[in-house]
């Protein structure tokens, strides 16, 4: 009887160790509205993906709860390609309605003259437009459809005639690391920043794989390919510490150079997802990273500030910190220090 009082107050214990609040309330909202995408990327899979996504009202729902809870802060709509959805306007507008500062991500195809009006009118405050590299041939290629290179730069101009602010997102890897010094000064002449991401394993509906980067053709194999990602990862740390042009942090950019020279080996970089991040899956279920179990469902009622500090919450936020998936290079849940 002793012995098992013994283990059960150690058991409390640990589990009081592994719990952690976190320091606020989230300052980034994900929102991933659409689980599909029609550009068969080769860096990506949710191309390969058919849920139908969730309707408006229920969109709408979750976003004046959010705000009622956490606005005003920052609102991404993710995916898939947000713009599939006819009413991603409509969202926005919801969003900002609550103060939220709102952008989203596109591959640029659906973006016309007319939809730029309509974006601007929804009162976003910036779209990121997805360039991987400055040229025909590897944009077309990495992004499986030709003309995605012009399409992307048509985007621009539609939108920054509508009035839009405009950033480009650039996956970085190693057959596009020769262009980034023409892709930062394309950007720099249209008056937009740029932001990188590191190459990761396909998003999508696929279990982690430790060694995927073995198998990816756009992963740096050679000692030389090596060599010439980490003098192009140096030479975007001088830009970023010279010029507002390349927002990624120096110490993110080097984190990368070391991810890129050492892919089996832990970075020892943490992240912030829980802490300052929270995310809604295309299925509208809570999640302190996308690639985290569930800790809540928007379907279920539960009042936010609960799921927030939820026991289970507060467990997967423990877990954080000790995981060693590379991921934390990404920008969504990268941190300083």
């Amino acid at each position: 009887m002793i012995r098992q009082r013994i283990g059960n107050l150690l058991e409390r214990v640990l589990d009081a160790n592994q719990m952690r609040r976190a320091p606020g309330l989230p300052t980034q909202i994900h929102m991933s509205v659409i689980d599909r995408c029609f550009l068969p990327c080769k860096h990506c899979d949710i191309w390969k993906n058919t849920d139908a996504e969730l309707p408006t009202d229920f969109w709408i729902d979750a976003i004046d709860r959010l705000g009622q809870w956490c606005a005003p802060t920052g609102m991404n709509f993710v995916g898939g390609e947000p713009l599939m959805r006819s009413d991603l306007e409509t969202l926005i507008a919801r969003a900002k309605h609550w103060g939220f500062t709102t952008s989203f991500n596109t591959n640029a195809w659906l973006v016309t003259p007319k939809r730029a009006e309509t974006i601007a009118q929804s009162g976003i405050d910036l779209v990121y437009i997805s360039l991987d590299g400055f040229s025909e041939q590897t944009v077309d290629y990495s992004r499986g459809k030709s003309g995605s290179f012009q399409k992307a730069l048509e985007a621009v101009n539609f939108l920054q005639g509508s009035g839009v602010q405009v950033a480009i997102a650039s996956v970085l890897h190693s057959q596009n690391q020769a262009e980034v010094p023409a892709l930062v000064q394309f950007a720099e002449e249209k008056g937009m920043t740029i932001i990188f991401q590191p190459l990761y394993q396909n998003f999508g509906n696929v279990e982690y794989n430790r060694d995927w980067w073995k198998d990816s053709a756009f992963f740096p194999k050679s000692q030389i390919e090596r060599q010439q990602m980490a003098s192009r990862l140096d030479w975007l740390t001088t830009r970023s510490m010279k010029g507002n042009v390349v927002v990624n942090s120096p110490s993110q950019l080097q984190a990368m150079k070391w991810y890129f020279l050492h892919p089996s080996e832990d970075a020892g970089v943490s992240c912030r997802a829980g802490h300052s991040d929270l995310s809604v899956d295309p299925q509208g279920r809570i999640r302190l990273c996308y690639f985290l179990d569930v800790v809540g469902d928007f379907h279920s009622g539960v009042p936010l500030p609960e799921i927030w500090n939820h026991r289970a919450t507060m467990k997967r936020r423990w877990e954080v910190p000790r995981c060693s998936r590379s991921c934390s290079l990404l920008n969504c849940n990268f941190a300083e220090g």
